[in-house]
């Protein structure tokens, strides 16, 4: 997947279908739409991979979410080339979606 065809897929009809592209051009779509870089993308992988999202199309899903919620906190520096948080600040902006958004959403079912 080219990077002027990334760009192109911003709808949510769109995010349906990136989340099941490979490895590579998911994170390379994350990458250029919200800022991260790899190596805090893992992390947040990882994170909700130990949050119990084991499935990887939830797991995607809640963390195009968690990208979304930064960016409507704010919390994007844009004079900056990518998303960063500070020390510690990647696991407290997790804690804070997951008690503001994904509890919201469980307690909505």
């Amino acid at each position: 997947m080219r990077s002027t065809n990334l760009k192109k897929v911003q709808s949510e009809f769109q995010v349906e279908y990136i989340i099941h592209l490979p490895d590579k051009w998911f994170v390379d779509w994350c990458s250029e739409k919200f800022l991260v870089n790899r190596g805090v993308f893992n992390i947040i992988d990882h994170w909700f991979f130990d949050y119990d999202l084991e499935n990887i199309v939830l797991r995607r899903k809640a963390m195009v979410q968690f990208f979304k919620f930064i960016q409507s906190e704010h919390l994007y520096n844009h004079q900056k080339m990518y998303l960063q948080f500070g020390k510690g600040g990647v696991k407290k902006s997790l804690y804070c979606f997951v008690d503001k958004c994904l509890n919201k959403q469980k307690s909505r079912k």
